[in-house]
């Protein structure tokens, strides 16, 4: 099995991305019960970060193994290695800090119906300084001679710092979904409807972070293949991108429900048991199409990892998305989807653009329960769009990822405004706005961010073709 190492190289890898990014989520949880005081919620967010913490010993010891294993391998810069071994050495001592704290305060609070306010802000002090020490022992560099690439072709060549991007973004979805998957359970054991609210929620934001991990992997390829990197196998990278487009599908029927289910929970009050098994199902799912995923990028850019039995794609021609690339080449099949596109910015916008005039209080008469029923229009929208969107960047990827100065501004303000949108969906103060009552000052701004950057993606859009 792939998730199972087959050397410490590999363990090194597998674990080492956990700790940053899964404090990240658990941050999230952990300022949400600061607020809410739910205890649940707490003591789950407490004890991830004392098993955060505990990752630090097999961290450190695979690291140690691995430098011990690739030491004389001249693909591997001693330097590097031993830069981000000091760096890891420092950031890991911080994790267990914080996992210490994280214990204290679970035992003092043992039998008090919780932990304090103080207490809280104290782990959530340790664990952002945490992170700021382990995003400094970045050690890609080691193994990723891409990042430092110097050659260039003109007219062709992309920039190196695509693939940089890349693997900063596809922890979101990954390891993000892993601990959304984490709460979820616990949410449905325990029966706890803020850590379902939660799980929801951040299977929704993994969705829509998946949409610009895979457009920038899709701009990290043209990277490493102009100009040619004798190291770099076209045919891998597309056995990469195949399974990344299953991921992305998983992600869109994962998120898409539970944005659906927190939506329809607004208006009953209760979650159904029904729809929460299906998000379940398609989480796990996804989860195992994401494994694979993960396994085949790695298999790109670390021959360190590779085993005897693993037999290489060798055919550059081969696969789903290549398919796609030809079919999509044709103008029978671009126009439709591209038609498909401008009306689901119509959905998108027009739904938008109606709760925001509630926000900004030119629609007064109207309760925010009733505006907020629009968004399923606009999530429809999201879904033609995605897909569309997708399909239409196959057709000429290059055009749209390197050559077009705007699709990135645009790719990024669409993301803004997607996860700015779940705020809508998840305020319970605003469900409480009755018509003529006045939104509060917060919501006004996050309004103001999503009319900006659905403004901002239209215009982008447009400007596609002429710069």
């Amino acid at each position: 099995m792939h998730l199972i190492p087959q050397s410490w190289p590999h363990l090194h890898i597998l674990i080492g991305v956990f700790p940053w990014f899964g404090l990240l989520c658990v941050l999230g949880f952990l300022i949400a019960t600061i607020a809410r005081n739910d205890v649940v919620t707490q003591r789950t967010c407490l004890v991830l970060v004392v098993l955060l913490a505990l990752l630090a010993v097999p961290v450190y010891l695979s690291g140690t193994a691995s430098m011990a294993q690739l030491s004389g391998n001249p693909r591997f810069s001693a330097d590097a290695i031993a830069t981000h071994y000091r760096l890891g050495l420092v950031s890991l001592v911080a994790l267990a800090m914080t996992g210490v704290g994280a214990l204290i305060v679970l035992a003092l609070s043992a039998g008090k119906g919780g932990a304090g306010a103080d207490a809280l802000l104290v782990v959530l002090g340790l664990a952002t300084v945490t992170l700021v020490l382990l995003a400094a022992a970045d050690g890609w560099v080691i193994n990723h001679h891409e990042l430092e690439a110097t050659a260039a072709i003109p007219d062709v060549t992309t920039a190196a710092a695509w693939p940089h991007v890349h693997m900063i973004l596809n922890h979101a979805p990954t390891v993000g979904f892993v601990f959304a998957l984490v709460f979820y359970i616990v949410a449905l054991v325990a029966d706890n409807d803020l850590m379902k609210r939660g799980g929801l929620l951040l299977f929704a934001i993994c969705a829509i972070l998946g949409i610009p991990t895979y457009v920038t992997g899709t701009a990290a390829m043209w990277a490493l293949t102009q100009p040619a990197n004798p190291e770099i196998s076209k045919a891998v990278i597309n056995a990469h991108r195949d399974m990344a487009l299953w991921t992305l599908v998983g992600l869109a029927f994962t998120g898409g429900a539970s944005w659906l289910e927190l939506w329809r929970y607004r208006y009953v009050g209760r979650f159904s048991p029904a729809a929460l098994t299906v998000v379940l199902l398609f989480a796990v799912v996804t989860l195992g199409v994401m494994a694979e995923t993960g396994h085949r990028g790695g298999l790109i850019n670390h021959p360190e990892i590779r085993v005897a039995g693993d037999i290489l794609p060798a055919d550059a021609n081969a696969g789903i998305t290549v398919a796609l690339e030809s079919l999509m080449g044709r103008m029978v099949w671009f126009v439709p989807w591209q038609i498909v596109h401008f009306f689901g910015y119509c959905l998108i916008f027009g739904a938008a653009f109606a709760l925001l005039l509630r926000m900004f209080g030119w629609w007064p008469s109207l309760s925010f329960a009733a505006a907020h029923k629009l968004l399923v229009l606009g999530f429809i929208g999201v879904m033609l769009n995605a897909i569309s969107g997708m399909l239409m960047m196959l057709a000429a990827s290059y055009r749209y990822v390197v050559s077009d100065a705007t699709f990135a501004p645009k790719l990024a303000l669409i993301t803004i405004g997607a996860i700015a949108v779940l705020y809508f969906s998840a305020s319970d103060r605003l469900w409480r706005l009755r018509p003529g009552d006045d939104a509060p000052a917060v919501a006004k701004w996050i309004a103001a961010i999503v009319f900006l950057a659905f403004a901002g993606a239209i215009v982008c859009g447009r400007l596609l073709s002429f710069v």
